[in-house]
This record gives C-alpha cells, structure tokens and sequence, in this order.
C-alpha cells in the first residue's frame, strides 16, 4: 500500500500551496453564496452536467494555450480518473446528507477532513506529522466547532455520509500528491469534469426514463432556464475550474498536512460572507472559532 501512495520526487513550494489554497476557498466560498442565492432549487445533477459542460472547453483552450503541442489527457489516466470519481463521490455524499443533519451539524462533520488527511499522511506516506502538526490540526477542528456550534442531539447514523465525504476526500487529496503529483492540474480538471459530464449526463437520463423519487439523491427532471441562469452558471463554471486546478495545485505543491489545515479557511471565509451578505450574527464564540482556524495553519507551516 506503501509503494502505490509513495510521493513523486519534486520539491516542495509550501508557501505558495498555502497561498493558492487559500485563493482557491475565498473562490469557493463566493461561489457557494451564489448557489445559495440563486440556484439553489436546480437539481444537483443538472447543476454539475452544466456546470461542466461550460468548463471543459475552457480548460481545452487553456491547455492548448499554455501547453502547445501537449496531450489533454493526463500521464496516468487511470490514478487521474480514480482521483476524480473519488471527489465526486465526496461531493454526492455530502449532499446527501444536508437532508437529513442539520447543516452545522453535516459541516462540523465534513471537515474533519483535515484529521483524515493527517492520518492517511501518517500512514500511506510516511509524512511526520509531530506534536506541533497534531496540536495545529485539534486547533483548527476545535475552531470549526466553535465556530458552528453543532448540536449533539441530532446525532444519528446519517452523520456517516459527511464523515465518509470527508473520507473520501482526504484519500483524493493524499492520492493528488502521490500517483498525481507529476501531472498538470489542467488535465486532472479535464478529466474531473469529463466524468462529472458523464454522471450527471447518466443521472438526467435516468430522470427522463425513471419516475421522480425522493431522498437524498432524488431522480427528478430537469429545470428550464431563465435568462439570468446561464450568466451565472457560466460564472460559477470559471470558479469551479478555479477550484478544481488551484486544489489539485496546493496538494501537489505542499504537504496534504500542511494544506488540508489551511482548508479551514473556507469556513472562515464562508462566516464573513453570512454576516456581510445574508447579515447573520458572529458571536464571540464563532470569532474565537475563527481565529483559531488561520492559528492552526500558521503553526503547522511554522513547522
């Protein structure tokens, strides 16, 4: 198991992953405010097919652009490929437990991300981690409870699909800086964005053939859209391939430890935006929750 998440040989550019880590979530967390705001009632599979349908000839042009006369399609295709399935798969199960948790409850969970990254460094890559690296990550998920608050007594066995979410993610991750490391972070957003074509394209047929169903992952038919959709769904399709490259950047430019503790910070920027756009209330709790978020990622790059 060693040998197959064993890291490519190229040397570390930890302040720049912290950088563009950073970068990617403020992206991230605008784009969330406009799914909130606007699209919210689009079905998941819709979203994603569309969404990714806009991206891939962007990303075609700019590997065309930036990298003349390279192939599109990753080195190692299959590791590219498993990376993917295994983002979107996280994605889906995170999604499908907003339903069933409350949502502080489903985002305290979802990022314990950073503990699963941590140990699956610890053991498949034989990363140190040391007692400043272990203490800046308990920092940083104290945060996010503080920050979130989540109550206990929802408690049930639906909390397994953002804990499995994040699960799945961390091994994405760890496997972006492994089998993935050497490959350019256009292609590994190609190849995220094919397969998120062709499942969502498989769930919309499905929604045609299929009877509307409830739950989680409801098969249901698609929306027309307005005018004012496709402005946005092109803007949110610019952040997403900002998301997707400057991840696949950070973890391949840094430590998963290092990066994945900074991962934080999307909770932070998502509080600033609550209060700034939808004017919710911080109280002093969520604000010591908030400062021990970017407190934790200075002590682990320290070390």
């Amino acid at each position: 198991m060693s040998i197959i998440f064993e890291p490519a040989v190229r040397e570390d550019r930890a302040i720049m992953a912290v950088a563009v880590m950073i970068a990617t979530n403020a992206t991230l967390a605008v784009a969330d405010v406009i799914i909130k705001v606007t699209l919210s009632e689009m079905p998941l599979a819709q979203f994603i097919f569309l969404r990714s349908c806009i991206t891939l000839p962007v990303l075609v042009v700019l590997m065309r652009t930036c990298l003349p006369g390279r192939p599109v399609r990753p080195a190692h295709l299959g590791w590219a490929a498993l990376r993917s399935v295994l983002l979107l798969s996280s994605l889906l199960l995170y999604y499908a437990s907003l339903p069933r948790l409350a949502f502080s409850l489903a985002a305290a969970t979802y990022y314990t991300i950073p503990l699963f990254v941590t140990l699956l460094s610890a053991i498949l890559i034989r990363d140190h981690i040391g007692a400043k690296g272990w203490l800046a990550v308990g920092l940083g998920f104290i945060g996010v409870l503080l920050m979130l608050k989540p109550d206990v007594n929802d408690l049930n066995l639906a909390v397994l699909l953002p804990l499995g979410s994040a699960f799945l993610y961390a091994v994405g991750m760890v496997l972006t800086r492994t089998r993935n490391r050497s490959e350019n972070p256009l292609a590994l957003a190609f190849v995220f964005n094919c397969i998120a074509v062709l499942a969502g394209g498989a769930v919309g047929i499905a929604g045609l053939v299929l009877p509307a169903q409830g739950g989680a992952l409801p098969v249901v038919p698609w929306l027309s859209l307005s005018e004012i959709s496709w402005p946005l769904i092109v803007l949110l399709s610019l952040t997403m391939l900002i998301g997707s490259v400057g991840t696949a950047f950070a973890y391949q430019a840094g430590p998963p430890s290092l990066v994945s503790t900074w991962d934080f910070t999307y909770l932070a920027f998502a509080v600033l935006l609550g209060v700034t756009v939808f004017s919710e209330h911080l109280d002093m709790i969520s604000v010591l929750g908030v400062t021990l978020i970017p407190l934790a990622g200075m002590i682990v790059l320290r070390r």
